[in-house]
């Protein structure tokens, strides 16, 4: 099972087709895309065929429409449907004609998830067997892909802002769900054949065709989302890590508070070392304790004023809180790229010039600043941060255009994400050589996957999600017929 997600207007069609052609040429794989879109018209009624704005918008909203009813994970819900009835018609027809195999090589590519709950769905029910991959596509790529279509740039940059997040617990949010995927892929105008590439070797890493290790920039952002555990932060956990230009790592960071001397706060078993790290230190998230105190401020000076009632005050603080919520100034901790910055210094010197910095996060606007002045001439990113001013402040140094060669440029990572690497790389000794010592080889048209799970309880878990659609009278039965 492979899951596709990306932002609107990348190529993620052409994607799911790669996929498809890949594993059933070079694998033998019967393939099957199963469009989410496609279900959308078919249990909410068909979006208008034009113009193309008003049919995406038709197709989100249709979406969205389903998961208030029926749920979140809905279209998740309904693909498992699909999937299950074709394996138990063809279970109906190996049993009639028995010149059929009882199993086959089937895989489903799901095009395309845009919701955190149909993720959650979909490794629930498939677990080991189930791969997401992230497509993404620049935004200047994906608006000419738009203009192609037909249509203007105000309603192109609706599309995307709606896409990206909209403000809605049914609605669509990438943003969110994107950062989970297993596997990322940078897919802007680059020739078909490099994106191809990539996906053959994402490909051979799941069927462990042949002996592959981890890329430098997979290498380093596994360091980096492994120094995230080390974070106590109660906002979020941030791990980052620094490369020279020749890819070798000089130092790892995380988001913590500093300690006296040096380094930053960290576990001590024994209890010796003391820990005033925010969870011990006044129990609370300082940023947001005084980003309170400011709305409640500025509350009493307008209530005094008199221009809003002391009766409003409560709802006034409410309305004042969201735009501060976007304030990082009141933090105790350290960000994990300055961490890293700050280490990378002391040990690699001049090496940090010129050098990469891997981040589990977007950088917000006061790493970047420290980003640009280190030397530092990369940054790759996993999970987007909108809080971050970095362009808006830095835009005469730093660039989200990967052309941009002359400034530092921020990219989104490439490759397979830390939460693979240790399973997609880790290789026991009889699964490279044979007795004799020879590398061992592998025909792909017979080769099964390198992770595998038993398919015993797949019929029973995906039931209990086909009878909840039945329950919810989407579907005519508690089977999956």
């Amino acid at each position: 099972m492979i899951g596709l997600c990306g932002a609107i207007g990348s190529p993620i069609h052409a994607v799911a087709d790669d996929l498809k052609t890949l594993l059933e040429q070079r694998y033998s794989y019967e393939c099957r895309v199963i469009r989410l879109s496609a279900l959308i018209e078919k249990y909410h009624g068909k979006a208008p065929a034009s113009p193309r704005f008003d049919r995406i918008t038709g197709l989100i909203d249709g979406g969205n429409a389903l998961r208030a009813k029926y749920g979140h994970s809905v279209l998740a819900d309904l693909a498992v449907h699909e999937i299950a009835k074709v394996r138990e018609e063809y279970g109906e027809r190996a049993e009639k004609q028995k010149d059929l195999k009882p199993y086959r090589r089937v895989c489903h590519i799901i095009d395309s998830i845009k919701n955190v709950e149909e993720l959650r769905v979909l490794r629930l029910v498939y677990r080991d067997m189930f791969y997401s991959i992230g497509v993404f596509a620049p935004v200047g790529d994906r608006v000419q892909n738009f203009e192609g279509d037909g249509l203007d740039l105000a309603e192109i940059y609706k599309l995307i802002d709606r896409d990206s997040g909209e403000e809605i617990e049914n609605g669509q949010s990438v943003r969110d769900t994107f950062p989970q995927s297993d596997f990322f892929l940078r897919a802007g105008r680059e020739p078909a054949d490099d994106r191809r590439k990539r996906l053959k070797r994402f490909m051979d890493l799941i069927f462990h065709v042949r002996v592959s290790t981890p890329t430098a920039d997979e290498t380093a952002m596994y360091q980096a989302a492994s120094a995230a555990g080390n974070s106590a932060c109660l906002s979020r956990q941030v791990g980052a890590a620094i490369t020279d230009a020749n890819g070798e790592i000089l130092a790892i960071g995380w988001n913590d508070v500093p300690r006296k001397g040096g380094g930053l706060y960290v576990a001590d078993p024994t209890g010796a070392a003391k820990d005033n790290r925010c969870l011990n230190w006044g129990e609370k998230c300082h940023n947001d304790f005084y980003k309170l105190k400011m709305a409640e401020r500025i509350a009493d000076a307008v209530c005094d004023t008199e221009l809003i009632g002391k009766d409003k005050k409560a709802d006034l603080i409410a309305a004042i809180r969201k735009p501060l919520s976007s304030l990082i100034e009141y933090s105790r901790s350290i960000h994990a790229e300055m961490h890293a910055i700050i280490s990378a210094s002391q040990s690699g010197g001049a090496r940090v010039k010129g050098g990469r910095l891997y981040c589990t996060t977007y950088p917000c606007h006061n790493c970047a600043r420290h980003i640009i002045a280190a030397g530092i001439s990369e940054v790759y990113y996993i999970e987007p941060y909108r809080k971050s001013m970095a362009i808006t402040l830095h835009g005469d140094a730093i660039s989200e255009e990967e052309s941009k060669t002359d400034c530092v440029r921020i990219l989104p990572f490439d490759g397979v994400s830390p939460n693979k690497y240790l399973s997609l790389f880790e290789a026991k000794a009889d699964w490279r050589k044979d007795s004799d010592g020879k590398l061992i080889k592998r025909n792909t048209h017979d080769v099964r996957p390198k992770v595998e799970a038993t398919l015993e309880s797949l019929p029973a878990l995906e039931a209990i999600i086909v009878n909840r659609l039945a329950d919810q009278h989407l579907i005519q039965t508690g089977t999956a017929k």
